[in-house]
């Protein structure tokens, strides 16, 4: 999608990282700019500042859909819902509306595709950060030049003048962010799985499936798919996907890809190769999920770094591989007790891989904002598990009656 900035009103929705980034680059670009944000214009004391000098219309603390309706070009941020009524209306009069990572796939350091890095995507409800920190840490011990960015925390925007050195982007693509990146085609694609969260943003569960999917519809004829065998919703999407696929497993032994056996990740990649085998016990990473976090990573990296050969190399970086913070991360033990920190799990998918991959009595401290789910799949998990359970306020009323040790703090 080729976006003319010069000389264009353009109007950034949203001012937190992804919207400072794409104003920054309007700026550069040369583009007439206003900034709209629902929070007040004390929160932004800091940032302000430096956009000081600029010729920027600032309304801040409330959206005003004459602003929205004079534009050109609207950028959302990520946060932002695509619900939102100015937008709508926008939409109606055939306003463009894309998010900062498109402005970014677009401009002519990443448009051209021969001289451009390679691109790998993931996207999933769960997992995304941990595999995209992981493919980013195999690659780097693989002597690779490699860049992280997306819904990780970094812009892509800002990451451009790095391009041109780099070998390998790693992007980390939120649902959000599919919706308003249509430029995006990956080399290779991960879909980690799928269950309901953002709902409170999505219309429903099913238009939140239909953003993930952009992802492998949208990756290049020639790149390869990597997907969860065992979430049968990204199964039967990515089926009519005629993209290279690898899938992989934690239940049961596959073909072709990766799954676990017997205290190891096996991956074969090739129909008369064996399974290359990576031992799990001196490996930081614990429980399910992060099994297939990293089956996902290792497949992701497979035709750059060939397994065949590279398992030592390979074993020593996910030994080596830091575990991000408040996913699963051991505090401390006093008197016997484990306490976890698992507050990343904000959707009923990650408390459930979290809980099933931790032995009973546990003492679970639940709290957070609800999304629209089920709480249902957690019911015979937290009855089963959980000697006590407590929530930091009450909780929604879908939410089972599933622990007689329930109390709210």
């Amino acid at each position: 999608m080729k976006v003319e900035l010069k000389n264009k009103k353009v109007l950034v929705v949203g001012f937190g990282k992804s919207g400072q980034a794409a104003a920054r680059y309007c700026i550069a670009k040369g583009a007439r700019l206003a900034v709209t944000d629902l929070r007040e214009k004390k929160v932004f004391s800091y940032q302000l500042s430096a956009f000081s000098g600029h010729p920027i219309d600032w309304y801040l603390g409330s959206h005003k859909l004459e602003v929205f309706l004079a534009a050109d070009l609207i950028v959302v941020s990520p946060g932002v819902p695509w619900n939102l009524e100015p937008l709508k209306e926008a939409r109606k009069k055939g306003i463009p509306i894309v998010g900062e990572m498109e402005l970014a796939i677009a401009d002519s350091r990443l448009e051209t595709r021969d001289s451009r890095p390679k691109i790998i995507a993931v996207t999933g409800t769960n997992g995304k950060t941990t595999t995209v920190s992981l493919i980013h840490h195999l690659l780097q011990t693989a002597g690779k030049k490699s860049l992280l960015a997306g819904n990780v925390g970094t812009p892509l925007l800002d990451c451009l003048d790095q391009i041109a050195e780099t070998e390998f982007l790693v992007l980390e693509v939120s649902s959000y962010q599919l919706e308003t990146t249509p430029s995006l085609k990956p080399d290779v694609a991960v879909w980690l799985n799928v269950t309901e969260d953002h709902l409170d943003w999505h219309e429903d569960f099913f238009t939140y499936v239909a953003a993930k999917t952009k992802l492998i519809r949208q990756a290049s004829p020639n790149g390869l798919v990597i997907y969860n065998a065992e979430d049968s919703m990204v199964t039967q999407s990515v089926e009519q996907i005629p993209a290279t696929r690898f899938s992989f497993s934690s239940k049961r032994q596959l073909k072709l890809g990766g799954w676990v056996e017997e205290g190891a990740l096996l991956l074969k990649i090739k129909p008369t190769s064996e399974p290359q085998r990576f031992d799990l016990s001196e490996i930081v990473l614990k429980g399910i999920h992060n099994w297939e976090n990293m089956l996902a990573a290792l497949l992701a990296i497979s035709g750059d770094v060939p397994l065949q050969g590279n398992v030592p190399l390979l074993q020593k970086a996910l030994e080596t591989f830091v575990p991000l913070p408040h996913r699963m991360q051991e505090v401390r033990q006093v008197s016997g007790v484990t306490y976890i920190n698992d507050s990343k799990a904000t959707n009923v998918g990650a408390a459930v891989k979290a809980l099933a991959s931790l032995k009973a009595p546990i003492f679970w401290i639940a709290g957070g904002r609800d999304k629209g789910g089920s709480y249902e799949p957690l019911k015979e998990l937290v009855k089963k598990k959980s000697k006590k359970l407590t929530f930091l306020e009450k909780p929604n009323k879908k939410w089972p009656l599933c622990s007689k040790n329930v109390e709210i703090l």
